[in-house]
């Protein structure tokens, strides 16, 4: 395949991933779900479990081997892009002390009790969906820190669609799911290591390294953009030059993110969190990256990561009791949990639901941490759809739960 096939077919299976998830996010758009929970869909559908199952050859053409490395590395880019962008929108005047602890809280209750299901449903099918060659102890961690994850990425684009990500619940939430997708990222960079066989220093690199690089953006880097911003102030516009120095900033936060192991979302973010908040900066950056991110790039993330799910093998019936136990850990461990955590903290029990709802929803990330373990044969093809399943149905699950919360309530608390 010469160059102008491999951009005639980029391009093609590109302007069939942007139609499809557009028309997806459209209808959950008018079945009053966030428009992001259709862009996941729409990359199932684009999958083995429909388009190739019915067209398969069509299938194959269109999404071939030689096609997905170009379009993984497009939708990555947009994610990062995206979170970079929630970073820089976040309104710190809302970080009170009452809202970090109460985050701290939820980040450890959301963990913990999430950890400790997925080690007890390890231990029941170790023998049935671990592949050969796993520890149990390997497994385990796997299966709790996949019960662990939270949606961070697209939990994001529910409250920025939804208008709420700077209420006192949002913020709360965002916060917590960052810190639980940290410490899910570190567990599991222990799995792979010891799946690797690269022993445990691997995990202790994630975890001091991630240290160093907050500790370095905000002491080293903070400065200098502060310098961007105020010269941007001064000129009434961001320049070309200074919005170079933004971008390359940004994908070097993310290529150093995810060669530590935290994956690139989380260089984006926290150089978003970095960025000044003055006027002129806020609405350069806003003109000049959130629609073509937004728009173009981000939906390509999120069908590409639905490209690999085939949920065809959930209708095998010997599957049908391992997934209703496991789908049950799922609901009952995050949302039973971070619901408990959040009414004895203090708010009431709507608000505690609606936090609960959000903080169960896995989205994307559960397909990574899936994908992760299916690339370093640490589960088996069955436990991987399982996982979607689950996936899916938390992220749908989402905003009900917040929307049948919160119906009644009146005000709302910091």
């Amino acid at each position: 395949m010469n160059n102008l096939e491999t951009f005639i077919a980029v391009i093609t299976a590109v302007v069939l991933i942007l139609i499809t998830s557009h028309c997806c996010g459209r209808l959950f758009q008018f079945l009053g779900q966030p428009k992001v929970v259709g862009e996941m869909i729409s990359g199932v559908l684009l999958g083995p479990t429909c388009f190739g199952y019915f067209f398969p050859e069509l299938s194959a053409g269109i999404f071939s081997k030689n096609i997905m490395p170009f379009l993984f590395v497009i939708s990555n880019l947009g994610l990062s892009f995206y979170m970079f962008l929630v970073g820089s929108e976040i309104d710190f005047n809302n970080f009170t002390k009452k809202v970090m602890k109460r985050s701290s809280l939820l980040s450890v209750v959301a963990v913990v009790f999430p950890f400790v299901f997925g080690g007890i449903a390890a231990g029941w099918y170790f023998n049935v969906f671990a592949m050969p060659g796993i520890s149990l102890v390997s497994f385990s961690i796997f299966l709790g820190t996949a019960f662990a994850i939270t949606a961070f990425p697209m939990l994001a684009r529910i409250l920025h669609e939804k208008n709420i990500l700077n209420s006192p619940i949002g913020v709360l939430t965002l916060i917590s799911a960052s810190i639980q997708d940290v410490v899910s990222w570190i567990l599991l960079s222990f799995v792979t290591a010891a799946a690797a066989n690269k022993g445990l220093q691997a995990g202790y690199i994630t975890l001091f390294g991630g240290i160093v690089f907050i500790a370095f953006v905000f002491l080293i880097g903070k400065p200098l953009l502060k310098k961007i911003g105020t010269r941007s102030q001064n000129n009434g516009s961001l320049s070309q030059t200074d919005f170079a120095i933004i971008i390359i900033s940004l994908l070097a936060a993310a290529l150093i993110t995810d060669k530590l192991g935290l994956y690139s979302v989380f260089g984006g973010f926290i150089l978003g969190l970095a960025v000044p908040r003055d006027p002129v900066f806020s609405k350069e950056l806003e003109t000049k990256l959130k629609d073509i991110t937004v728009v173009f790039l981000l939906p390509l993330f999120f069908t590409f990561s639905g490209l690999n799910a085939n949920m065809i093998v959930l209708g095998n019936i010997t599957n049908f009791i391992p997934t209703l136990v496991l789908v049950s850990f799922a609901f009952i461990s995050k949302y039973g949990s971070s619901t408990i955590a959040m009414k004895l903290s203090g708010y009431s029990w709507k608000e505690s639901s609606a936090i609960g709802g959000l903080t169960n929803a896995r989205g994307l990330m559960e397909l990574i941490v899936a994908n992760i373990g299916l690339s370093y044969a640490v589960i088996s093809k069955d436990l991987y759809s399982i996982l979607v399943l689950i996936a899916i149905l938390t992220t749908l699950c989402a905003m009900p739960i917040f929307n049948l919360s919160m119906k009644e309530r009146k005000g709302s608390r910091s």
